[in-house]
């Protein structure tokens, strides 16, 4: 009798074979020896090709997680240097620290990658994974980050969330006892949507719970091109004691965009309250930066273009009337591909001009794009401000941060300078005071911390 053996029995064998691997070095090695070889073994499963996402999606069945393998309690970072300076930024001293126990199953070369806030009056930092592992550190303690159970895996029980790079975590934000977290959630099969959780803010257990949802959900299979779900937005902030400002993506499912009737390709202000939600502005594509000025009273925001056109776009008095950024009519960017049907065409022409169309022109757009991020103020006048930037699609250059310097009107920028980190920049924030700066880097999985001298 012979045994056919396909592609799906080898893998099947394989990951039993790792899974059987890790089994052992959990049970029989000591915690740091545990640690390297099953990052040994990951390494070892990487360089043939096989993919960590698959060996999450079994573990994932277990009630189990990658990164809890590594380091069941804690995430340890270890100093890599301090008292550096980094160029463009003299008044900063700057020291890194660097992770081994986040695993990211990322694209272009990211180790691990993750969100990050202050809280209890900036004396405490927060961490969350993209898969959903959450964790603090007191500020004079950075190496040793305490994880927080929670019930976010009863909550949230699609495997993409777990194991896929595009979905997942997208942003947290927290509000005095409240933590807010925004994912890519599954509305119904291949339909996602985006969604917000909050739980009271503690050390011992996180309950989650739904804050608030889009109305809809976007179709994987829709008439509009490739689905992207990494083009989902996400970021919040605070804009005062009872809303937040939200940021969606387009999922490419372009016409999204300029559809007021949809959530999507905008900006929103949610009641805290009665979790109703407001469109501020329309015609975006993937907004990942967001930040708000209660006391000049704009709102300053970046995106991601298609191929090219990454913006930096500026809503002056933005709860006057509904602002248009233009996606997918105007962009500076192109199409990915040539090849896109006459329809697609029609509805996302990217004409090289927004004013002329009727539109908000970006104060700043990048020819190549920059793989944009977050943008966070670095003055008290709040004109001076840094860009974080994960590549462009060319060479992965770019990787670093960009400063920024707005006129007084903070109608156009005067200044524009970059410093290159070869690593990606994924989240960036300030201390309420703006002497302290942290920048998480997913190439290494560090945290860069800058204070001002």
């Amino acid at each position: 009798m012979k045994i056919k053996f396909n592609y799906f029995y080898i893998f099947i064998i394989t990951l039993l074979i790792s899974l059987l691997i890790f089994g052992y070095l959990l049970n029989k090695r000591s915690s740091a020896s545990k640690k390297n070889e099953v990052l040994n073994i990951l390494q070892q499963l990487k360089t043939r090709n096989i993919q960590i996402s698959k060996i999450q999606k079994n573990l994932f069945k277990n009630g189990k997680n990658i990164n809890d393998l590594i380091n069941e309690k804690k995430i340890n970072f270890k100093k890599v240097f301090e008292d550096k300076e980094l160029a463009n930024f003299k008044e900063y001293s700057s020291s890194k620290y660097t992770t081994n126990d986040i695993l990211f199953n990322g694209n272009r070369g990211a180790i691990g990658t993750g969100f990050i806030d202050f809280y209890n009056n900036d004396q405490n930092l927060f961490l969350v994974t993209y898969d959903g592992i959450f964790a603090y550190a007191r500020m004079n303690n950075l190496q040793n980050f305490e994880k927080i159970n929670s019930n976010i895996n009863s909550l949230i029980q699609y495997e993409k969330f777990y194991f896929h790079d595009q979905y997942g975590i997208k942003d947290i934000l927290i509000d005095e006892k409240t933590l807010y977290v925004s994912y890519i959630g599954k509305r119904k099969d291949n339909c996602y949507d985006l969604k917000i959780i909050s739980a009271k803010l503690n050390e011992e257990y996180l309950n989650f719970q739904i804050f608030y949802e889009t109305s809809n959900c976007v179709d994987v299979n829709n008439s509009h091109g490739f689905y992207p779900a990494q083009g989902a937005g996400g970021r919040i902030i605070k804009l005062d004691n009872s809303s937040l400002l939200f940021t969606t993506g387009d999922f490419r499912n372009r016409p999204l965009a300029q559809d007021l009737a949809s959530d999507f390709g905008k900006i929103l202000k949610i009641n805290t309250q009665n979790k109703k939600s407001d469109v501020i502005s329309i015609g975006h594509r993937n907004p990942q930066g967001l930040y708000y000025s209660k006391k000049f009273n704009f709102i300053i925001s970046t995106e991601h273009g298609p191929k090219g056109g990454d913006e930096v776009n500026i809503n002056l008095k933005p709860f006057k009337k509904i602002k248009n950024f233009g996606w997918p009519v105007s962009s500076y960017g192109e199409h990915y591909y040539k090849a896109y049907s006459k329809k697609i065409l029609q509805e996302a022409p990217l004409n090289k001009s927004h004013k002329k169309y009727g539109f908000a022109e970006p104060i700043k757009y990048f020819v190549p794009s920059i793989g944009i991020s977050q943008i966070i103020p670095l003055n008290k006048d709040e004109t001076k401000f840094l860009i974080g930037a994960m590549g462009n699609e060319i060479q992965d250059q770019d990787l670093g941060l960009h400063l920024i310097l707005l006129d007084e009107k903070r109608q156009k920028v005067i200044e524009h300078n970059y410093t290159l980190l070869n690593e990606r920049v994924r989240d960036i924030i300030i201390s309420k005071d703006k002497k302290t700066v942290i920048i998480f880097l997913e190439t290494s999985s560090s945290l860069l911390i800058l204070k001002r001298i």
